[in-house]
C-alpha cells in the first residue's frame, strides 16, 4: 500500500485582492485581481512528506514530471533531493530543500494521481494573496505585510538553516505559516525565457502564458529565506531562479484550486 503525506490546506476564499507594491519595481503595479479562490498548504512540503515521493519511485516515473523535466532528470539520474542526507537541512519536519521546480511539480501530480485531488504549485498570485494582509482589514491594508523581525528566520537571526520546527513562525490572514523568511518557495508562474529576462511582468494576466507549465522558462519564487536579508521576506518581492537550479534555501509548498 502507498503512503501519502497529510498536507494541511487553508482557505483562500474568491474575491478582488490586491497584489504587486508600486515601491518595489519588479512588483508594480500594485493592482487588483478577481482571484477564483483555493486551498493552499499551511506549511511547505517537509522532509517527511517528500520521503514519500521518492518511496513511490517518482524520481523514476516518467509521467509526474513535464517534458523538460524528464530531460533533467533523465541526464542527472538523481534519486533524492540536494543535501537529502546533510543533517543541517534533513529533519523530518524541517522543509525540504535542494529541490529543483521540476522535482516541485512532479511531486505535485504524484500526489495529484495518489490523491484524485488536483494539487498544483501555487500561481505567485495565490501566494502573495495568502500572505499579505487581510484583505477585510482595512488598517492591516494599507500597510505591508511585515511580522515582527524574530518570527522570520532571516539572515539576521544567524541559524543558518531552515527552522526544525515548521511552522514555528508568523501565521498569515488566511492561515498559512512560514511563508516570509525560513525557505524561497518555488510557484508555477514564469518569470521569463531566462533569469535575466523578465517576460511576465505586473500586472498579472493569467491568460498571458505565464502559468504555462512546459518550457524551461525562468520561474518565480516567493517569500526570502534564512540565507537572505530581511528585506526579502516581503510579500510582494518577486524572486525568480532557473527551474533546474538547486538551493539549500529552496522549497515549495501547495495549491489546489476550489
Amino acid at each position: 500500500m502507498t503512503t501519502r503525506p497529510h498536507v494541511q490546506t487553508c482557505v483562500i476564499p474568491a474575491g478582488l485582492y490586491t497584489i504587486g507594491d508600486d515601491a518595489l519595481a519588479i512588483s508594480r503595479p500594485a493592482h487588483q485581481i478577481d482571484f477564483a479562490g483555493g486551498h493552499i498548504s499551511v506549511t511547505a512540503i517537509t522532509n517527511g512528506d517528500f520521503h514519500h515521493f521518492i518511496a513511490a519511485d517518482g524520481y523514476t516515473t516518467e509521467r509526474y514530471w513535464t517534458q523538460i523535466g524528464w530531460r533533467w532528470q533523465k541526464n542527472r539520474q538523481e534519486s533524492q533531493p540536494a543535501f537529502w542526507d546533510e543533517s543541517r537541512f534533513n529533519h523530518a519536519l524541517q522543509p525540504v530543500v535542494g529541490v529543483t521546480w521540476y522535482e516541485a511539480v512532479a511531486f505535485a501530480n504524484w500526489l495529484q494521481e495518489l490523491t484524485g485531488q488536483p494539487w498544483q504549485l501555487p500561481s505567485e498570485a495565490a501566494w502573495e494573496i495568502a500572505t499579505r494582509p487581510n484583505p477585510t482589514d482595512q488598517q492591516t491594508t494599507d500597510q505591508p505585510n511585515r511580522p515582527a523581525p524574530k518570527q522570520m528566520n532571516t539572515a539576521e537571526q544567524g541559524i543558518g538553516r531552515p527552522w526544525a520546527a515548521i511552522g514555528r513562525g508568523q501565521v498569515s490572514w488566511c492561515g498559512g505559516r512560514d511563508l516570509l523568511g525560513n525557505i524561497w518557495e518555488w510557484t508555477a508562474s514564469r518569470w521569463g525565457r531566462n533569469w535575466q529576462s523578465l517576460d511576465y511582468p505586473y500586472p498579472y494576466q493569467p491568460d498571458d502564458g505565464r502559468e504555462d507549465l512546459s518550457g524551461s522558462h525562468a520561474r518565480v519564487m516567493r517569500g526570502g529565506s534564512w540565507f537572505d536579508p530581511l528585506k526579502a521576506a516581503n510579500a510582494s518581492n518577486r524572486g525568480r531562479y532557473l527551474p533546474g537550479s538547486r538551493g539549500s534555501n529552496i522549497g515549495f509548498r501547495l495549491f489546489h484550486p476550489q
